[in-house]
């Protein structure tokens, strides 16, 4: 019983602590729901039939930067504009003057600096008033090549607002700074970039009829983005937990509390169950968020998503501890648990794909079995988009249990509580 109550207050310290740091806690919920909303929002526009219309368009590129390249990439592959670059405004609005051009697209010179820092810019125009049709066919695919750049922004910006705010990147130096959030955004970027090539599920729906059932596929579309996404960010936030353990060590803190008479494994336990409340609390945000705004199915046994959803965090949160005992100080534990927690949820499937990587078999298939991830989105898409029972999804279960106490008994035999 003692065990027990050293054990709840170590967790109740911890969740104080967790509270004390609202910026964290802020990131914490709002930029994966942010990140996957966005790829949800997307998806749904993209499903739109379009009709191939050809357009003469007129395009100055006043920004040196890699937004503005990717922008003019962008507009010069679209099928339904017949693209000429031109070296000044002044050339590319006469165009549209003569008729010669429907509209001239101006990307600023700031353009590429602004998205970078969040800013909010704007891509310039400029329209033929005699074809108003056409002008607005142009603006719309704008609209849509912006808000696609807009994504690497947000990003982008997100992951640097995270690194710099969890003081990861104190102790490196500027090229190790940069090493590192290339490094995270490629591997998001890379996924993201590889689900919207090509559909991540293909599902084909009839009605009583017989007939098609247009856009019947979204709500399973969405039972594995969110998911995906939702464990992604789960185990990215295991550097949270190891960088915590780290800390306290680095202050003293531990071994004030290694003065209780105490078992050292109820120190790892309770920081533990503060981050698995903070992971359920993750999960229930996002999966809230997805069923009210996109629809997504939430599956037929809540009994069989709440255990998976407790086995996912527990499993998320040994890995951070597991993390903290072989890192040398908290910045780098904190450091490798992104880049593993990243590494890791790609190799998985966590993000990108047409199903769970477990299922498909070869290579890659193996792989994603080694990793919690892809057991971890196997087990939340069998209960959401399959309807799947607390039996079925068993199987994933014991998996990650194993690797939850592997984790567990590795961190405590190697973690050092005192420096």
């Amino acid at each position: 019983m003692k065990n027990v109550n050293y054990v709840l207050s170590v967790f109740w310290k911890e969740v104080q602590l967790m509270l004390k740091d609202g910026g964290a806690l802020a990131m914490f919920f709002l930029f994966p729901l942010l990140l996957s909303s966005l790829m949800g929002g997307i998806n749904v526009m993209t499903q739109e039939d379009t009709t191939v219309i050809l357009l003469r368009v007129g395009l100055v590129n006043a920004d040196s930067g890699p937004f503005g390249s990717q922008v003019a990439k962008a507009i010069g592959e679209i099928a339904e504009l017949e693209v000429t670059t031109y070296a000044t405004t002044d050339a590319a609005e006469e165009q549209v003057a003569k008729g010669e051009a429907t509209a001239a697209i101006l990307i600023p010179a700031e353009f590429s600096s602004n998205i970078g820092n969040h800013v909010p810019t704007v891509i310039d125009v400029v329209v033929d008033p005699g074809e108003p049709q056409s002008a607005s066919i142009v603006t719309g695919i704008m609209n849509q090549v912006v808000a696609e750049v807009t994504i690497w922004g947000e990003v982008q910006y997100g992951i640097r607002s995270l690194l710099e705010g969890s003081g990861v990147l104190k102790e490196l130096n500027p090229v190790e700074q940069e090493a590192v959030g290339a490094q995270t955004l490629g591997v998001i970027m890379t996924t993201l970039n590889e689900m919207r090539r090509t559909p991540a599920i293909a599902v084909d729906s009839v009605n009583l009829e017989g007939g098609a059932e247009a856009g019947s596929w979204l709500p399973t579309f969405f039972a594995y983005l969110f998911p995906g996404f939702t464990v992604m960010f789960i185990f990215i936030n295991a550097s949270w937990s190891a960088g915590s353990l780290l800390e306290e060590r680095e202050s003293g803190t531990l071994r004030r509390l290694l003065a209780a008479p105490l078992p050292r494994g109820t120190v790892i336990i309770g920081k533990m169950l503060a981050f698995v409340l903070l992971s359920c609390m993750q999960v229930v945000v996002m999966f809230a968020s997805a069923s009210i705004f996109f629809d997504m199915p939430l599956g037929d046994s809540p009994f069989a998503l709440v255990a998976v959803t407790l086995v996912v965090a527990l499993t998320s949160t040994a890995l951070g501890m597991l993390i903290a005992a072989l890192a040398k100080s908290s910045n780098k534990a904190t450091s490798a648990g992104i880049i593993v927690g990243m590494v890791m949820s790609a190799v998985g499937g966590a993000i990108g794909g047409k199903a769970p990587l477990t299922r498909v078999g070869g290579f890659g298939g193996i792989l994603a079995s080694l990793t919690p991830q892809g057991h971890a989105v196997n087990a939340f898409y069998s209960v959401m988009a399959e309807n799947a029972t607390l039996v079925q999804v068993l199987p994933s279960l014991g998996i990650l249990l194993a690797m939850c106490i592997a984790f567990y008994a590795i961190a405590v035999w190697r973690f050092k509580f005192e420096v």
